[in-house]
């Protein structure tokens, strides 16, 4: 089995505005900042700039039920969760370790870079 991480953002925003923001494709560039480099539309559909290279991005999304999936070049959906709190709302991102990735990269570099990313959208959103 795979190692995950789920790692939560308390957000004081919103819950549409912040849905409408993390649920928006082109966004991801401003605050996925450790994988993301820029997004760009083809026809109907996005291109992620990875490290990687450029990877086919789509989103499954439910405002109602507070889902925001991430899918990267067309695997498994990145988990993530929006849940209304009090004015605000917590942002859950369930993060799996990549097959290629050795432990001490997920370790050192995985899973500080998300908690960081997290904090830039923090920033971001609670700047608007």
């Amino acid at each position: 089995m795979r190692k995950s991480t789920t790692q939560t953002i308390s957000i004081s925003v919103q819950y549409d505005m912040v849905f409408e923001y993390i649920s928006n494709p082109l966004t991801q560039k401003e605050w996925a900042i450790n994988f993301i480099k820029d997004v760009k539309k083809v026809d109907n559909s996005f291109i992620a700039i990875t490290p990687f290279g450029e990877i086919p991005l789509a989103f499954k999304s439910d405002k109602e039920m507070g889902i925001i999936d991430i899918i990267l070049g067309g695997g498994e959906p990145i988990p993530t969760r929006l849940i209304k709190n009090n004015g605000g709302c917590e942002y859950v991102f369930t993060l799996f370790q990549p097959k290629e990735m050795p432990d001490s990269v997920w370790e050192n570099e995985g899973i500080p870079g998300l908690i960081e990313e997290l904090k830039a959208l923090k920033s971001i959103l609670e700047r608007k």
